[in-house]
């Protein structure tokens, strides 16, 4: 079958300090795959490979089928959108025109798509701000942006980089809606995320990232088989090696 991605023996460093260490990893299509691990983990970065935005070292990426390489590169780029930390936008631009510009990059069809924009700008509460400039928004609403317009470019494949992260509970339950929609579609979505209960709730299949390894793979059956005496906060802390220290506030 198919994978939505394939990984294999991947090597990433910064300064020849290795982040992600011959790192193996296969996603099944149509998967809302969670992807956690502690600050410094190498999430990011494996996002930033996938997206083609960063190099590496040695190793292959396969993103449905096709090797990421130079020669697959359009064909492939035209697969992905991302919501990058922090989201990567056009500060000059309206929110509507930077919306208006992606999509054409990606050539998305134009009827209706001023209507669909503005449909989900409203449902993510920043339609009032489809004339203003990129560079005045707030962090939430650089964040929903972002995410509008990952959805806007039909992607097969949509790459989460801490998506809920400054964004307001009701936008995060609706980003969480599109994303299971999607889901629907057919769409593989890979979700970084600290918010464990997010990731828990949402996903179905789990890959625990820890020292440029991937440490766990919990796919929907061994989560239910592990989950009967712990969850996914013990899990963590079990493959991460998490130094107990409630003593130190033991006079609080």
């Amino acid at each position: 079958m198919e994978r939505a991605v394939e990984i294999r023996n991947l090597v990433k460093s910064y300064e020849e300090e290795p982040v992600l260490r011959n790192l193996e990893l296969d996603i099944p299509p149509g998967n809302i795959f969670g992807l956690i691990g502690p600050n410094g983990a190498g999430k990011s970065t494996l996002i930033g490979v996938l997206t083609g935005l960063l190099s590496f070292e040695k190793g292959e990426v396969k993103i449905h089928g096709m090797k990421l390489a130079p020669e697959n590169e359009l064909e492939i780029k035209k697969l992905i959108s991302s919501v990058l930390q922090p989201p990567l936008l056009f500060e000059q631009f309206s929110s509507l025109e930077f919306i208006e510009y992606v999509c054409e990059i990606y050539e998305v069809e134009k009827e209706g798509l001023i209507e669909k924009a503005y449909s989900l700008m409203d449902y993510f509460d920043i339609k009032d701000y489809a004339k203003i400039k990129v560079n005045k928004l707030s962090a939430g609403s650089r964040k929903k942006l972002a995410f509008v317009t990952s959805v806007l470019v039909q992607p097969k494949l949509l790459l989460l980089d801490e998506p809920f992260e400054a964004v307001d509970v009701i936008s995060i339950e609706r980003m969480k809606t599109i994303i299971r929609r999607l889901k629907q579609r057919g769409v593989t979505i890979i979700v970084t995320s600290h918010i464990l209960e997010v990731v828990e709730n949402l996903c179905d299949d789990i890959a625990i990232l820890h020292n440029g390894y991937i440490k766990a793979y919990l796919d929907s059956i061994s989560r239910k088989e592990l989950q009967r005496d712990s969850n996914l906060h013990e899990i963590f802390e079990k493959y991460v090696d998490v130094e107990r220290k409630d003593d130190i506030v033991d006079w609080l």
